[in-house]
């Protein structure tokens, strides 16, 4: 009886020895996550040139309400000091936490098809996100060179700002369906991303004004 019960639980931890995890998951490499934030960049100047001109234009009705030339309060708009750079990449980095903190993938990485999670496959931190975004400044570094060369020496193609915040870029379609976040989340971290980038722009440009 004790030698059966002995052969029992050696069958049991060998079939729990043998029995299959999830997969692992491999980083997506250097070119797509590029093409991701090209993407991004583009979306995010896409949504300054909008910023701009509705300012613009409540600048123009504001002037013809007053009956006054908006000429000079638009050629305060038309420059681009020190603070507006500064704004301008607040905003970016803004865009970026909030989407990938609350979906995991902006609106380049979701074209792309590759979202941001933790190390444990789980949905990645708001500490995480915003370690990783920080961190991008000196990945880019040499036109990207510095996060090339650190993503070809790790196993999960991290570069500095991943393995900071603890995160990997993956593919979605590589997730089981239950680890994916909605589509209707997605629409909803984009959009609340994208308001941040404009808040902070609309701000700015309004400072400008009151100065």
């Amino acid at each position: 009886m004790v030698h059966d019960r002995a052969v029992i639980s050696l069958s049991e931890a060998l079939a729990d020895t043998d029995a299959p995890g999830p997969p692992v998951l491999e980083g997506v490499g250097f070119g797509r996550r590029a093409l991701a934030r090209s993407i991004d960049m583009a979306v995010h100047y896409l949504v300054g040139t909008v910023v701009g001109i509705i300012t613009g234009i409540l600048v123009a009705i504001g002037a013809t309400v007053r009956g006054v030339e908006p000429d000079q309060t638009l050629a305060v708009l038309s420059t681009t000091p020190l603070v507006g750079f500064i704004a301008a990449l607040v905003g970016a980095m803004a865009m970026h936490v909030l989407a990938e903190w609350l979906h995991g993938s902006t609106l380049g990485k979701r074209v792309c098809g590759i979202t941001v999670i933790h190390e444990d496959r789980g949905p990645a931190s708001l500490g995480g996100v915003v370690k990783r975004n920080v961190a991008y400044f000196v990945d880019t570094l040499f036109f990207g060179f510095v996060a090339y060369q650190k993503m070809a020496e790790s196993a999960r193609s991290q570069r500095i700002g991943d393995r900071w915040g603890r995160t990997m870029v993956v593919r979605i379609a590589a997730l089981d369906p239950s680890e994916r976040r909605s589509g209707l989340r997605f629409v909803a971290a984009s959009a609340a991303g994208l308001m941040a980038d404009g808040l902070i722009t609309f701000f700015e440009l309004a400072s400008r004004l009151i100065q």
